[in-house]
């Protein structure tokens, strides 16, 4: 695996130092192509842990250092390659170096040009394992057993979490079984190879007495499976004997039948026996049956709870039309005698009749208002969605305009944040906003320097959106009541309303599978909430 490793990191610098621009920065000296030859260096930066990678020319005198490099290496570099002893078009890891309580290891590779050697690009890597890593490889060649890895030359032994004392090792034991006693006194056995394109051996070492544990727990699990094995065989032809097979068919076809919802006629099952397998077959047969009549039942019960919907919506419906044009004709005639009544006579009242003139017509206009909102309330129930994509922040920007049409940018600081667009019923997804908007306005209107911000954000499975204004907000208690319809926080004296806008915005947003709520402190502000599902 190392080895493996080694080969694809000395493949890839190989490749880099093989670019016409970085043989040209070489016999340059850096003053040619220099640019393109920083960013090939900057590609051998594959993570965080090469953290130094130079060019030098066949002298070692240092050419270009990659700009993403961390760490300065203080090695003598002549060591390092007499150690590794590159060729032309060729390349190798050298040995592991310890230095500031951190192991760092070079990969080489050199910089040819018509089969001679004028550079050579040194990456140095950190030697990071994580404790997790190196026991999960443990336990992968088998428990009780330890990795070490050397230099060849012995200069340093590693755990690869740490550097360790050098183990009994001689140049003549390489590839044979090596028997010593480990530092808690056990009896060691120890396997060294040579890691290929590197100047490191790896060492697997174990105890025998794990080696013993595992040959007796491997023997005992041998004997047990031997014994299940046996006892299974015996079972399995005690139950073929049964002849229990075809029943059993049976029974899973009809229980699946049920399972996928097939209620309309009972799926009765004859096994042709009074054993444990007819007594199964009787009850799934009971059970059948039992099934099947509640489902008729339920049936039943869906027509008739569907035709009473449909008789309410019609009444609902004519309800609808008496509201819209029986209580309106009264409604305007109230409205329209008590406007002359005031402007023809308000001189000839005192301040009483003139505050109750005004409240008549304060209150019709409000119970006109009230209608409307009922209207759309109710009418919203049968209104299809019209699904298509939705420029929020197209669709935020009118709905302010529209709002604010009126001048009122001087007193109030709207602030719309980048919105992800959405799919839904443009018309609908407006009122949401337009309410929104309306009641952010309202609340904040008493503030000396009012602040709205409109802002959304992309979620996993959906699309969140948001109104927040700093005006008179409301106490957390009572955020259950927000979404009803005529349920109020604020009195009509305080501020207008009808208490309808938020229900409406319930409503359409459960239309399109979504969710609102919101969020509020007391004379801070108010965050209303609605979201959106992503199809």
């Amino acid at each position: 695996m190392f080895g493996q490793q080694a080969h694809g990191a000395i493949q890839i610098e190989h490749t880099e130092a093989a670019q016409n621009t970085v043989i040209q920065c070489v016999k340059s000296g850096g003053k040619e192509s220099r640019k393109e030859a920083l960013a090939e260096l900057d590609k051998l930066h594959r993570d965080s842990t090469w953290v130094s990678i130079e060019l030098l020319d066949q002298n070692l005198v240092p050419v270009l250092r990659s700009n993403k490099s961390t760490v300065h290496i203080n090695v003598n570099i002549r060591d390092v390659l007499a150690f590794t002893h590159v060729g032309p078009d060729s390349g190798k890891v050298g040995k592991i170096y310890l230095m500031r309580d951190t192991m760092y290891y070079p990969a080489i590779a050199t910089v040819t040009e018509e089969k001679h050697i004028i550079g050579y690009i040194i990456c140095w890597q950190w030697l990071h394992v994580t404790p997790k890593a190196v026991a999960q490889f443990s336990q992968l060649i088998g428990t009780g057993t330890t990795l070490y890895i050397a230099n060849t030359d012995g200069s340093l032994w590693t755990d690869l979490l740490k550097p360790i004392p050098a183990l009994p090792l001689k140049s003549n034991n390489v590839g044979e079984p090596i028997e010593y006693t480990g530092t808690n006194g056990h009896l060691m056995m120890m396997k060294v190879q040579p890691v290929p394109n590197t100047g490191w051996l790896a060492a697997i070492a174990l105890s025998e007495q794990n080696i013993l544990e595992g040959v007796n727990s491997f023997m005992n699990w041998i004997f047990i499976f031997g014994a299940l094995l046996t006892a299974v065989g015996i079972l399995a032809a005690w139950m073929m004997s049964r002849n229990i097979t075809r029943p059993l068919n049976l029974l899973t076809i009809a229980a699946k039948a049920i399972s996928e919802g097939n209620y309309s006629s009972p799926k009765f099952i004859d096994v042709g026996s009074e054993d444990e397998l007819g007594e199964l077959a009787n009850a799934f047969n009971i059970m059948t049956a039992e099934v099947y009549h509640v489902w008729q039942n339920l049936d039943n019960k869906v027509r008739e709870r569907t035709l009473q919907l449909e008789l309410v919506n019609k009444e609902l419906e004519a309800f609808s039309y008496s509201v819209s044009h029986d209580l309106r004709t009264p409604l305007r005639a109230i409205s329209g005698y008590s406007i002359m009544l005031k402007e023809d006579y308000e001189e000839k009242l005192d301040a009483e009749g003139q505050r109750i003139i005004g409240n008549v017509i304060a209150n019709a206009r409000m119970m006109g208002q009230l209608i409307d909102d009922l209207l759309a309330f109710s009418r919203l129930g049968k209104k299809e969605l019209v699904s298509t994509e939705i420029d929020m922040q197209s669709l935020a920007t009118n709905v302010v305009n529209e709002l604010l049409q009126n001048d009122l940018e001087q007193d109030y600081r709207i602030n719309i944040a980048l919105l992800p667009p959405t799919e839904g019923d443009p018309g609908m997804i407006k009122q949401v906003l337009v309410n929104l908007m309306s009641n952010a306005i309202k609340y904040s209107a008493k503030n000396s320097h009012p602040e709205i911000e409109i802002g959304g954000r992309d979620e996993e499975t959906r699309i969140v959106y948001y109104v927040k204004d700093n005006g008179v907000g409301f106490d957390m208690a009572y955020a259950g009541k927000l979404f009803g319809v005529f349920q109020r926080l604020h009195s009509q004296a305080e501020f207008e309303g009808t208490g309808v806008g938020l229900a409406l915005v319930k409503r359409i947003i459960d239309k399109h599978k979504g969710e609102v709520w919101a969020e509020g402190q007391e004379n801070i502000g108010a965050t209303f909430y609605f979201s959106l599902p992503k199809t």
